[in-house]
């Protein structure tokens, strides 16, 4: 509990003790039972509210605000809010109060958007289901396991704060333009190693080319055409090999070493593999040879 109590020391007595608190290394989520009113409360790292009811009027480095039931509002780090007064004695409550380490959570921004710039478009705006299942999910593994499977605290809490940037940011184009710049690095990629498959590619040359880290871009390679990079140069010189086969009279040495094989052996193991027969047997059937 000790990396949020700055955060926990802001909260009073009288609601922290009725307040349910889920706390992990990276991630905290409270659920209290009433607001803290009239105290000026800074945030030292990403904070969302997922508001079930409407909450009293509020300010945000006193700019006034009124938020609105079923909404989620973000706040920066360095973000102030204070929750005002308004001479109601009571406003029903029900709403999650959620806490991310800035260092836990930027790395996950940053991995959407390939930025290092976490910016939310919005400071508010409507939540889904899915948010709240992923909170839910945090709030039984901490409850049931604590701090037993750091392992699985940890993939949740990624879940959470994906989420979160999903919900904020919704309706941006940061989102579309990170899918079109994957698409344009694997098309890159495609290109890459349909004009130089008979040479020895290597997946650092490849991501030399499409400025991306070798363990993303196999992720993300996989991710759109279903192969691994390797898988689909290997597709491509089987496919040059067998039109090799088909068209010319190369010897199998030959068509092994002008298609990127390493040699001869290579070249048969890895068609016949492929394709079912050797490719001896393969010129010969499309050649119609006895």
């Amino acid at each position: 509990m000790g990396r949020f109590d700055n955060y926990i020391e802001n909260i009073t007595p009288d609601i922290h003790n009725k307040t349910k608190s889920y706390i992990s290394t990276n991630l905290a989520i409270f659920e209290p039972e009433d607001f803290i009113i009239d105290k000026e409360i800074c945030f030292d790292d990403y904070h969302f509210i997922v508001l079930f009811t409407t909450p009293p009027p509020a300010k945000i480095d006193k700019k006034p605000r009124q938020f609105k039931k079923g909404n989620l509002v973000s706040f920066d780090p360095g973000a102030c809010l204070t929750v005002l007064s308004t001479g109601i004695h009571k406003y029903p409550v029900k709403y999650f109060d959620i806490t991310i380490k800035r260092d836990f959570f930027q790395p996950v921004a940053s991995e959407i958007s390939r930025t290092n710039e976490v910016k939310f478009k919005r400071i508010e705006t409507t939540f889904s289901y899915r948010l709240v299942e992923a909170i839910v999910n945090f709030q039984h593994e901490v409850l049931n396991f604590g701090s037993s499977y750091p392992m699985m605290v940890d993939s949740i809490s990624i879940q959470v704060a994906v989420q979160l940037l999903r919900e904020i940011n919704g309706d941006s184009n940061i989102f579309r333009e990170k899918a079109l710049r994957d698409q344009q690095s694997v098309n890159r990629a495609i290109d890459y190693m349909q004009s130089y498959y008979n040479g020895p590619i290597s997946i650092e040359d490849i991501c030399q080319i499409v400025h991306l880290s070798p363990h993303y871009f196999i992720r993300l390679f996989k991710q759109h055409t279903g192969q691994t990079p390797y898988q689909y140069l290997m597709a491509i010189r089987i496919q040059r090999a067998q039109e090799m086969l088909e068209k010319s009279h190369y010897s199998m040495g030959e068509v092994a070493a002008l298609c990127g094989f390493v040699n001869a052996g290579h070249f048969a193991t890895l068609f016949k593999r492929c394709i079912g027969v050797a490719p001896s047997e393969y010129r010969r059937h499309k050649r119609g040879w006895r």
